[in-house]
């Protein structure tokens, strides 16, 4: 009466005592299912083209739709890419995976068609795996944001890649290098060969200036193209590394 309780003992108990029979076939089949189309999820991912994918809008949530314009503007900035899912060579986290199959659930349809932003490593057999968002292509320029992992980006990127967004950055940061120079070369160096002193300010340091602009320009120029590095707003969705 008084002895201490088996609580797997309880259990059992009450599960005989339970009006509906545990059919151990029928569990497995569910269980076998849910594996298959785990691995079928994993499978498309690998494979998906990024080709449009047939969903009801009026079923999902609206603040995870964006905009193409939105994702190049983020994917310039930080220097990522936008490709095809079977393109990312890391692994899919186990939780995207689960939300596809809660979406597809939801939707009674097969969910094949991916996308994916991640930097440009990550899709190139090096090991990145930093901040990845992936997507389902619902129009041309709309695209659903299924899952993010990884790590975030670090504050220091959008420094380090500022001068690769595009043409532009890319002479802009080359006149602030240029600039720097010119204000703190030594108007002794600048005039090495002239017996005159004319100050600090003046027509050489403007000169200077150029003189440093033309050189840093032809040198990114020359590294550019020799190690065949392009902006940003040229390669952001090309599946080739250049």
């Amino acid at each position: 009466m008084f002895s201490d309780i088996n609580l797997k003992k309880e259990l059992i108990k009450t599960r005989k005592s339970s009006s509906t029979e545990f059919n151990l076939t029928e569990y497995y089949a569910v269980i076998e299912k849910e594996i298959q189309d785990e691995l079928t999820i994993q499978h498309n991912l690998s494979n998906s083209n990024g080709e449009i994918q047939n969903l009801e809008l009026s079923k999902l949530s609206i603040e995870n739709i964006f905009d193409i314009e939105d994702i190049h503007k983020i994917a310039v900035k930080y220097r990522l890419r936008f490709l095809p899912s079977k393109h990312y060579k890391n692994d899919i986290p186990s939780e995207a995976v689960f939300k596809i199959k809660a979406l597809a659930k939801k939707h009674q349809t097969e969910i094949n068609k991916f996308k994916i932003l991640a930097p440009a490593k990550a899709l190139e057999l090096e090991d990145e795996n930093i901040d990845p968002l992936l997507f389902i292509p619902l129009t041309k320029n709309k695209f659903y944001l299924i899952h993010k992992w990884g790590k975030d980006l670090s504050w220091s990127r959008r420094i380090k890649v500022f001068p690769l967004q595009n043409l532009e950055t890319i002479i802009f940061s080359v006149g602030i290098l240029a600039l720097i120079t010119a204000l703190i070369t030594p108007t002794s160096l600048i005039l090495s060969s002239a017996d005159i002193d004319m100050g600090y300010w003046g027509y050489h340091r403007v000169a200077w200036f150029f003189f440093s602009f033309i050189l840093y320009l032809s040198i990114t120029t020359f590294i550019c193209f020799s190690q065949t590095i392009y902006p940003s707003e040229y390669q952001w969705n090309k599946k080739t590394y250049n």
